[in-house]
C-alpha cells in the first residue's frame, strides 16, 4: 500500500507489523497526537490504544488514544486486516466524525446498529456473549419542560460523558434518541458479567448533575437483553431490551430488568392500552370514584378524593398505574386531567345541590397540567361555570414536581391560592423535599405517604419519621392527613401521632359516583362518621 496516499486521509490510519509494532502513522494521527513518525515507528499499539487487545479481536469498537502530552481522546475504530506482501497488519480509521449523534458526539441509531450487527456474526463464529443495555432517564421530560431545553441538552451533554467513562474500552454507548441510550456490551465471559456493567452505568449517576446554576439528580431505568438467550438478531435484542428497560420504570427509579417473555408480552399489553386510550374520553370510558377522607377529632367526612377509574369494554378495568404513565407519554394526560377537573367539579355542585356541603374534593394535578400556564384560569372556569365555591375543590401535587424548579411552583401554588383552592402535597416523604421550601409554599394541607402508614405500629422508624412530618405541618399551620389507614392498630398510631385526618380502607374503598352520594347522605342523617364496610 502506498502510505503518501494514507496521508491525504482526514481520519487516522496506522499500519502493524504482525507484531502489532507500528511502522507507520498518517499526517492526521500525528497532528493529533503530537508524535512525529520516528517517536512512533516500533511502539507497542497496546502502548498508544486503549484496549487494543480488545478492539483487535472484535474489529470495532470504543477507544483512547494516547496523545504525547499524556491526554486520552475518544475515538471509534475499526480495523482492517491487510497483506502487502512483506507484512500483515492492521489500519485503524478514525470513525469519530460520522454515523455521530451531533449533541453528544456519540454514535447515533445508525452506526450502533452497524456495529451491533457486526458483533452479533462474530458472536455467532465464537459462541461468544454479549450484551445490549437500553437505558431511559426518569423524568426527563419533566426537566425539559421545567427548566428548558438548552438545561435539558446540556444534562445529556453530562450524561453521556459519564457513561463512555463508565463502559471501558472495546465496548460501545449510542444515543438512540431524545434521552434514550443504548449499549453494546462484548468483553462478557459469564453471564453475571453484565450485571456488573449495568451496575457501572448506575453508578456514573451516584453523584448530582451541575447545569449552570441548578444542581440536579437523576436516575435511569435499564433494560438487558443478552445474545443469545433473549434474542439472536439485531432487532430482537434491541426490542427485548426497550421493553425491559420498561418494566423497570415501571417498578420504579433506578431500575435493571433483564429480558423475557413476560415482557415481550407486556410490550404487546402496552401498545394495546395505548391505542384504546385515544378513543376512551370520545367513548365515554373513564368515571371517577371516590374516597371518603374523615377527621379524626370530629369524626366526619370533610372531604373526597377524586380517583380516575377507565373501563374498557374489551380490555375490562385498566388500573391507573398502567394507563397513567401512558398518558402522561402520549400528552394525552392533558386531556384526561381537564376531563378530571371539570367532573370533580359538576359532583360537588350535585353535593351542594343535595344539601351536602363542606365536603371538599381533591384531584391530582400531572406534572404536564401542573406546567400549564394557564392552569390558574382553566380551574377558575370550571368553578364559575358549575357555580362552586373554590374552597370545596382541593389541588394534589407531588414532591417531585415542586423541587424540579421551584420558582415556577411557587409562582403557580400563589396563582391558585389567590382563585381560593387548598392545596395539598401528595404522597410526602417520598420523594426529596427540602424542607426549608415548605415554609415558603401556600400549602393547606399535608398527605403523609401510605408507605409510613402500612407498619407504623410495627416498625418504629415509620412511626418516628410520621411524628416529625406530622409536628413539621402543624409548626406550618398545616392539616396532615395519613394515607393508606387499613387497621384498627395504624388508627391508634396515628390517632397518638396527632394526624388531624385519615383516608383508606378502614373507613372506605373508592366508591362509585353513586355510592359516594349515599355514604354522604348516610353520612349526614348520623351527624359523625363511624367505620362503614361497603
Amino acid at each position: 500500500m502506498e502510505t503518501t496516499i494514507l496521508d491525504q486521509y482526514k481520519t487516522i490510519v496506522m499500519i502493524l507489523n504482525q507484531k502489532n509494532e507500528i511502522v507507520f502513522a498518517n499526517q492526521a494521527f500525528l497532528r493529533k497526537t503530537g508524535y512525529s513518525q520516528e517517536e512512533l515507528i516500533g511502539i507497542k499499539a497496546e502502548n498508544i490504544i486503549t484496549g487494543f487487545d480488545l478492539i483487535y479481536a472484535n474489529k470495532f469498537g470504543q477507544t483512547y488514544i494516547k496523545t504525547k502530552c499524556g491526554d486520552e481522546t475518544p475515538y471509534w475504530a475499526e480495523v482492517s486486516e491487510f497483506d502487502d506482501g512483506n507484512q500483515t497488519g492492521l489500519i485503524l480509521a478514525d470513525i469519530k466524525m460520522s454515523g455521530l449523534d451531533p449533541l453528544t458526539k456519540l454514535p447515533n441509531r445508525y452506526l450502533f446498529t452497524r456495529h451491533l450487527q457486526r458483533a452479533i456474526d462474530k458472536a455467532k463464529e465464537t459462541n461468544a456473549l454479549l450484551a445490549v443495555l437500553y437505558m431511559d432517564l426518569d423524568r426527563f421530560k419533566f426537566i425539559n419542560d421545567t427548566l428548558g431545553h438548552t438545561y435539558g441538552d446540556l444534562l445529556l451533554k453530562q450524561v453521556s460523558e459519564r457513561l463512555e467513562k463508565s463502559l471501558g474500552s472495546g465496548n460501545m454507548v449510542a444515543r438512540m434518541g431524545g434521552d434514550e441510550f443504548v449499549f453494546l456490551i462484548t468483553d462478557l465471559h459469564h453471564e453475571k458479567d453484565v450485571d456488573q456493567r449495568a451496575a457501572s452505568v448506575l453508578n456514573a449517576f451516584q453523584e448530582s448533575f451541575h447545569l449552570k446554576e441548578t444542581e440536579i439528580f437523576i436516575n435511569p431505568s435499564i433494560g438487558i437483553s443478552l445474545y443469545p438467550y433473549d434474542g439472536d438478531e439485531m432487532e430482537t435484542l434491541i426490542t427485548n431490551a426497550d421493553t425491559a428497560m420498561y418494566r423497570a420504570k415501571k417498578n420504579g427509579h433506578r431500575k435493571i430488568e433483564k429480558a423475557s417473555l413476560d415482557i415481550s408480552a407486556g410490550s404487546f399489553e402496552k401498545l394495546m392500552i395505548e391505542n384504546n386510550l385515544y378513543n376512551a374520553l370520545a367513548n365515554n370510558e373513564f368515571e371517577l370514584h371516590f374516597q371518603p377522607q374523615i377527621n379524626l377529632k370530629k369524626k366526619k367526612v370533610i372531604g373526597m378524593e377524586a380517583l380516575l377509574r377507565w373501563n374498557h369494554p374489551d380490555l375490562g378495568t385498566v388500573p391507573p398505574g398502567e394507563f397513567i404513565p401512558i398518558a402522561e407519554e402520549t400528552g394525552l394526560i392533558l386531556p384526561i386531567g381537564d376531563w378530571v377537573i371539570e367532573n370533580a367539579c359538576r359532583k360537588i355542585s350535585e353535593w351542594l345541590d343535595a344539601g351536602i356541603e363542606n365536603i371538599k374534593v381533591a384531584v391530582n394535578l400531572s406534572a404536564k397540567q401542573f406546567l400549564q400556564n394557564d392552569l390558574a384560569e382553566n380551574i377558575q372556569r370550571v368553578l364559575k361555570e358549575y357555580s362552586i365555591p373554590a374552597s370545596c375543590l382541593e389541588v394534589e401535587i407531588t414532591e417531585s414536581m415542586m423541587m424540579y424548579d421551584i420558582d415556577s411552583a411557587t409562582n403557580m401554588l400563589n396563582k391558585l391560592k389567590e382563585i381560593g383552592v387548598h392545596i395539598s402535597i401528595d404522597d410526602f416523604g417520598k420523594g426529596y423535599s427540602s424542607l426549608q421550601y415548605l415554609q415558603k409554599l401556600p400549602l393547606d394541607t399535608l398527605k403523609i405517604d401510605r408507605s409510613f402508614i402500612f407498619d407504623i405500629d410495627t416498625n418504629p422508624s415509620s412511626k418516628a419519621l410520621t411524628n416529625a412530618i406530622s409536628n413539621l405541618a402543624h409548626a406550618l399551620n398545616m392539616k396532615v392527613i395519613a394515607e393508606g389507614v387499613e387497621t384498627e392498630k395504624q388508627l391508634k398510631q396515628v390517632k397518638t401521632l396527632r394526624c388531624d385526618s385519615v383516608q383508606g380502607f378502614y373507613y372506605s374503598r373508592p366508591l362509585s359516583s353513586e355510592a359516594a352520594d349515599q355514604y354522604l347522605v348516610q353520612f349526614k342523617g348520623r351527624g359523625k362518621m363511624e367505620k362503614l364496610t361497603s
